[in-house]
């Protein structure tokens, strides 16, 4: 039987983070995870990031960046090198700007750019999803289209299996399908059924895509 490393979603832990950041990142360690995924460095630099990762032996293994983050400093890709992470992942998107949008062609070059820099830098740019892409454009999930309009050595897929059960699909059934394309995986539930408030649930009122909107 095949054991997989399991890392924490430091957004999990998010406030304690800003409180004692070397702190949280032992105390993740001794409850018998592996390794992180990042969100957010909580004004530290790289070296000052990767230090106790080393020292508690966590394995960097992602980072969630903001799309518009990358966009505006692509620079800021070299950090999460340096940390130590394989995989850079564009944690959230305005629905306006995937498939169906007007902007959407803008944004399968703009992936594109950001993907070129992760590669250089060593690392594989992944998506990491929500369930307002499996809304449909002309027919097909969002999600879905992005895949298919970039190849995979562009761009990955982090699922989350949260959101693609409220999206309302089967999750085993979805990562297989993304089979090969699917290095790392998110794996959370929920209890009771789908409601309008589940995005309090990550410390969000509702779905604020605004924020993540190209002008």
């Amino acid at each position: 039987m095949v054991t997989l490393p399991v890392a924490l979603q430091l957004y999990s832990v998010r406030n304690e983070m800003k409180e004692d950041f070397e702190g949280t990142l032992k105390a993740v360690k001794e409850m018998g995870y592996d390794g992180v995924e990042f969100a957010g460095l909580f004004d530290h630099s790289a070296k000052e990031v990767k230090a106790p990762c080393e020292k508690y032996e966590l394995v960097p293994i992602s980072a969630h960046v903001s799309y518009l983050t990358m966009l505006e400093n692509l620079d800021i890709i070299a950090d999460y090198k340096e940390i130590g992470c394989k995989y850079v992942v564009i944690p959230h998107l305005d629905k306006n700007i995937l498939a169906g949008g007007e902007s959407y062609p803008q944004t399968l070059e703009d992936f594109k750019k950001i993907s070129k820099r992760v590669n250089e830098e060593g690392m594989t740019l992944l998506y990491h999803n929500h369930d307002f892409e499996f809304e449909k454009a002309d027919g097909e999930y969002k999600l879905d289209r992005l895949y298919s309009d970039l190849s995979s050595d562009i761009l990955k897929t982090q699922l989350d299996t949260c959101w693609v059960n409220v999206g309302g699909e089967n999750p085993a059934k979805y990562i297989m399908k993304y089979a090969g394309r699917c290095p790392v995986v998110h794996l959370k539930d929920f209890v009771g059924s789908k409601s309008d408030s589940m995005y309090e649930l990550i410390g969000k009122k509702r779905r604020r895509h605004q924020e993540y909107r190209r002008v």
